[in-house]
């Protein structure tokens, strides 16, 4: 890959992909650790750490985590572009209880050829990175894909078109784990700001 390249899924991915995606065998890097009953034990975020995963929405089908967005470098990492922009970037990783809800994914994407659908049996999770703006109250995909049962990144599965939507036209699980996120994020980031506050 060209170092050109490179810089392109650094920025895409912030990290958290980069080594898995740019094998040539298909398949990413692990970014979850499986835990009990298939749910994610851990995830990685996008300083690269392994967090306990918080849990921020769920229905029948599937349940949504996210990274522990309260630890230092998850804070640090997202700092300056909240306070200046009120943006943070997030990952979200949604746990697929039954493979239905995978195929229902993939069909949305455009996959709904057999071979695509089969594959959701070996399939656990799907990450989603997404940039989010609190003060205009849009969501921008980055990069998305599927996550097999042993939590590698299935590299063939990567989405990096870039979608922007509003907060209202997401699913509505999407939409309460948002809310829960944009909440407990606005929390941290008060605590955080303090903390660098008193520093200088």
């Amino acid at each position: 890959m060209s170092l050109d390249g490179r810089r392109c899924f650094f920025w895409v991915l912030s990290g958290l992909l980069l080594a898995g995606l740019s094998s040539a065998s298909g398949f990413g890097q692990q970014v979850v650790q499986r835990g009990a009953l298939g749910r994610p034990g851990q995830v990685m975020d996008e300083t690269q750490q392994w967090t306990t995963p918080l849990l921020v929405a769920s229905d029948a089908d599937v349940e949504i985590y996210i990274p522990d967005v309260s630890t230092t470098e998850w804070l640090s990492h997202n700092y300056s572009d909240y306070m200046s922009k009120g943006q943070y970037v997030l990952s979200m990783f949604t746990f697929y209880k039954t493979p239905k809800a995978c195929r229902k994914n993939q069909t949305e994407w455009g996959y709904g050829d057999v071979a695509h659908l089969e594959a959701c049996n070996d399939i656990s999770y799907r990450v989603r990175e997404t940039t989010v703006d609190m003060g205009q109250k849009m969501v921008t995909l980055v990069m998305a894909a599927m996550i097999g049962q042993n939590g590698d990144v299935v590299g063939s599965s990567l989405q990096q078109q870039q979608v922007t939507r509003n907060w209202s036209d997401l699913d509505a699980n999407t939409q309460v784990a948002l809310k829960k996120v944009n909440a407990l994020v606005a929390e941290q980031m008060k605590i955080y700001d303090h903390k660098m506050q008193t520093l200088h």
